[in-house]
């Protein structure tokens, strides 16, 4: 299993490695084999493709390990800059990978182990569990606007919805001055004061704090049925992480079991996660269509090319849907395998029309083949890009809508008043997108700047 995620999810393959262990930081010689890739016992718990992990933590130690990583098996490793990564300027890791990133990189990113492995293999968040944007009321008043809520999570405990908006944290209210303390807050306060504003202008206060809760991928289901009769699966899914396995198949088993004619997949909010849940996800959709043909093509840098593999679609599900053809709701927050599994179905072998509905995605045909870990940091740095079945990639300005269509986030899932749900149903009522929604339409975002993204900051969307 790799990653393909967004920089705010991260794909995540074999294992995490363990700490600040055993080797000096410096590369294998040149003259020797580079590692095979295919197993974990191929990736030792010290070593990255080449590259031992630091032995002491200092700094210039662990700026040496990403320094040697970006120039070993970084995908644009042949046009990363050679300057002194002793130089004091340099006195964090981040500030040592911005002034290595090739400019065709906005992905690559150093997170706490800790927090990767928790979300990842353990499928927990540590935080409220509300996912958030920035959106303007007015010429000079702006709110955060909560786009989901995790299930069982503080934020769902307190009965906050999608829709809901705060107008202060901490008393501090959402301006352009404040947004970085109100990050700041959000990231690093345990417990935090909300303070909630009504339609009616009224306000209430909330406070609430970080807690340890399992993830629910699945933010919502439901199936429709259409004037013509057609029974609509929808499905609102948030994370390419390893429990959701389960949980999508309960999803496919009921809709299986009601016959569904159609599929709305709603990606909307999916940063990416781990290639092997997409691969799952995309052969229940297809079924008998795309059984055992090709997936995607994974591809190295040059020094690794020889290592270059090709994964299949799975064998035939007995809930899988076999449909010719599925929406998916996307939006510039939809990332790596969420536009995986939308490109891999597109190749023509698979007899399957995928019909895009909302705005472009984020642009990530690139992943992350295990995680470079050091002292009590991994660093995700780029080292694979996809190709799907017609050797089809490439696609960094992001998947473009069929339809474009509106993420009214002041609408609940599932409301067919909501634009892009809307949309997608319409399409199937008629067969073509509404005269608003067409292709070349510009969609005025309400919000005029969104939260800032550090890192792995966005690892769940969610604060």
């Amino acid at each position: 299993m790799y990653l393909f995620v967004n920089w705010t999810l991260v794909l995540f393959v074999t294992l995490f490695l363990t700490a600040c262990g055993g080797g000096d930081g410096s590369s294998k010689q040149e003259s020797e084999e580079p590692l095979a890739l295919a197993t974990t016992e191929d990736i030792t718990e010290t070593q990255y493709f080449r590259v031992l992990s630091p032995k002491s933590c200092e700094q210039k130690n662990k700026n040496r390990f990403i320094y040697q990583v970006m120039h070993d098996s970084y995908l644009w490793a042949e046009n990363t800059p050679e300057l002194d990564y002793t130089d004091n300027k340099y006195d964090s890791s981040e500030k040592m990978l911005t002034a290595l990133k090739s400019s065709n990189d906005k992905f690559s990113f150093i997170i706490d182990a800790q927090v990767a492995q928790s979300f990842f293999e353990e499928g927990k968040n540590n935080d409220f569990g509300m996912g958030l944007r920035v959106a303007r009321l007015n010429a000079s008043s702006y709110v955060l606007v909560i786009r989901y809520v995790y299930p069982n999570s503080p934020a769902d405990k307190a009965g906050l919805t999608r829709g809901s908006m705060i107008s202060k944290v901490e008393q501090k209210s959402i301006t352009r001055e404040n947004i970085d303390a109100i990050v700041d807050i959000l990231q690093n306060q345990k417990t935090v004061n909300f303070t909630f504003l009504k339609k009616d202008n009224t306000t209430f206060t909330k406070k609430l704090s970080k807690e340890l809760y399992s993830i629910e991928t699945m933010l919502y289901q439901k199936i429709f049925t259409n004037d013509k009769g057609k029974k609509i699966g929808y499905m609102v899914f948030q994370d390419f992480i390893q429990n959701a396995i389960k949980e999508i198949d309960t999803t496919f088993k009921g809709f299986k079991e009601a016959d569904v004619d159609e599929l709305i997949l709603d990606l909307r909010y999916n940063g990416g996660g781990a290639t092997n849940v997409a691969n799952h996800l995309a052969s229940l959709i297809g079924g008998s269509n795309v059984s055992e043909n090709i997936f995607n093509q994974i591809k190295f840098n040059s020094r690794y090319e020889k290592y270059n593999y090709t994964t299949y679609f799975e064998e035939l599900n007995q809930n899988a849907l076999n449909l010719n053809r599925v929406f998916v709701i996307t939006t510039p927050y939809t990332c790596s395998s969420s536009e995986l599994v939308i490109n891999a179905l597109k190749a023509s072998a698979n007899n399957v029309e995928v019909i895009q509905i909302g705005d472009t995605t984020c642009g990530k045909p690139y992943g992350y083949l295990g995680s470079g870990k050091f002292c009590d940091k991994a660093l995700f740095a780029i080292n694979v890009e996809s190709q799907n079945g017609d050797d089809v990639g490439g696609y960094e300005d992001g998947l473009s809508p069929t339809c474009q269509a509106e993420d009214n986030y002041f609408k609940l899932f599932g409301d067919k008043d909501e634009d892009s749900l809307s949309e997608a149903l319409n399409y199937i009522n008629t067969g073509k997108c509404t005269s608003k929604a067409s292709k070349q339409q510009k969609i005025n975002h309400p919000s005029e700047f969104q939260l800032p993204s550090n890192g792995f900051k966005r690892i769940m969307s969610a604060y």
